[in-house]
């Protein structure tokens, strides 16, 4: 992409002026705009908007120019890790969910007759192995697990485990030592990119693996070619194996000597023991409405990012007793509910929401946030109800505002929520194929600061759609839904 001197210096010539007869015309100061253009000032919002109406733009070209601007004005690496913030937003379902219950394709191996030390070449061969292994192991052994230590930032890395969403793997409990960089840039985290892409290749596991897992990070500055000179840096280890990977993850060495593997899992439980955790899977809707309650986003993050708009402000108590399925926990979640909805009275914020979202709640009356046992789905008056609510929240300036996610500039085929606890937590929550959510809570303070800031940024970037176009899209939805009473 050309920077925004490259670009404002383009559309001043290819529209018939000059930087004297542009400055006059606008008032802006030439010797200003020329050490602009020569990049030795900053371009200022002010200076940007009156140069504006002098270019004839189309809407594409007006897009790259805004968006050069707002390079300029964050940096090229925070508007790198926000784009990778934002491709782990618009990641495909089927990127994400094992949507078929047949077995993976592969050949599974005889793991008796292996020899005790095993070269093997090749990506495919390598995902074998650990399958048979892992297959072999929820077979015979009590506890069946894999413990990993491995650049996950790699794409081969999350190839690997794919194998392993199939239901023959619910008895299976995964742990995974990542290392994560602390970059920081003008005092903030935002040189992000390495560790955004390991979540990004993790997700697929978090959404669709049956079984159990966690995610341990530890903190170390990158030695590319210590990395290089180890002929096999990484390690996967089993109940009965030990597999050790090249840099490349084309290579690997298969151990199953007993002696080796008590030194590898002697030697991984000690990093675990000088590791944070970063997720401990998923947690139901209960736990998050236990940190929820606790947190005034009001104060702490004035835009949040959720799937729909905030349906649980406008519960009454006799839609709670109407909707709550009878279950253990029907009691505990009400009272949740209510002291949420308490919170939630007092709270002046902005609500993100996507099209995704408002369509499952208006087309199915599902609201995300609770599975089908816990709740029913909303009835048509009171989806319409509720929809007028946001409606009138979004003309109301001193209460919430409920924006949706531009559709058109933002695809969030992922529906993803979320939630900001202070210090250093992020819960993301994801809508699996039955409409029914996970909620993930991710503790590494680097990266819950940069898709914080990458969510503060959203209006910047021209994703969010204004008050207006949300209530037509809103009230587009409620005509819908007067026609089926």
């Amino acid at each position: 992409m050309d920077t925004i001197q490259a670009l404002i210096k383009h559309y001043i010539e290819s529209n018939g002026y000059t930087v004297y007869s542009i400055s006059q015309q606008s008032g802006l100061n030439r010797t200003t705009l020329q050490k602009i253009l020569s990049g030795q000032r900053k371009i200022t919002k002010e200076i940007y908007e009156k140069l504006l109406p002098f270019f004839a733009l189309s809407p594409i070209d007006k897009e790259e120019l805004e968006q050069a601007f707002l390079i300029n004005q964050i940096g090229p690496e925070r508007f790198q890790t926000h784009m990778e913030i934002k491709r782990i937003l618009e990641m495909s379902t089927s990127t994400l969910y094992q949507t078929d219950d047949s077995p993976y394709d592969l050949i599974v191996s005889n793991v008796d007759t292996w020899s005790n030390c095993m070269l093997i070449q090749g990506t495919y061969q390598i995902v074998n192995a650990i399958y048979s292994v892992a297959l072999k192991n929820v077979t015979t052994e009590d506890h069946p697990f894999i413990y990993t230590f491995a650049d996950m930032s790699h794409p081969y890395a999350s190839i690997f485990f794919k194998p392993l969403y199939h239901p023959t793997f619910q008895p299976l409990h995964v742990k995974h030592l990542i290392e994560y960089q602390k970059t920081q840039m003008d005092g903030e985290n935002y040189d992000n990119i390495h560790n955004i892409q390991i979540l990004k290749n993790l997700l697929p596991s978090f959404a669709a693996f049956p079984g159990t897992f966690e995610v341990h990070y530890y903190y170390s500055a990158r030695n590319r070619f210590k990395q290089q000179a180890t002929a096999f840096p990484y390690y996967v280890i089993t109940n009965t194996h030990v597999i050790l990977l090249s840099p490349t993850y084309e290579t690997a060495l298969i151990l199953s000597d007993k002696a080796i593997h008590e030194y590898y899992l002697h030697n991984y439980e000690q990093l675990l023991a000088r590791s944070n955790i970063l997720t401990s899977g998923a947690q139901t809707p209960l736990d998050l409405l236990n940190v929820l309650n606790g947190v005034d986003p009001a104060l702490n993050y004035p835009i949040c990012l959720n799937i729909q708009p905030t349906i649980e402000k406008y519960l009454t108590p006799e839609m709670i007793d109407k909707y709550m399925l009878e279950s253990p926990y029907k009691d505990v979640i009400r009272a949740k509910l209510l002291e949420r909805i308490g919170q939630l009275t007092k709270e002046s914020h902005t609500i993100l929401f996507t099209l995704e979202g408002l369509k499952l709640f208006t087309a199915e009356g599902k609201n995300v946030n609770f599975p089908d046992t816990l709740a029913a789905r909303f009835d048509i008056e009171d989806r319409i109800y509720i929809l007028r609510k946001f409606i009138e929240a979004n003309q109301n300036d001193t209460d919430y505002h409920f924006l949706l996610l531009d559709p058109s500039k933002i695809h969030t085929s992922l529906n993803i929520s979320i939630a900001f606890t202070p210090p250093s937590m992020t819960f993301l929550m994801l809508v699996r194929n039955d409409g029914n959510s996970m909620i993930l809570p991710l503790e590494e303070h680097t990266l819950c600061s940069s898709i914080m800031d990458f969510i503060q940024t959203l209006p910047e970037y021209g994703y969010v759609c204004s008050v207006e176009e949300t209530n037509r899209y809103l009230q587009e939805e409620i005509e819908q839904l007067k026609k089926q009473l």
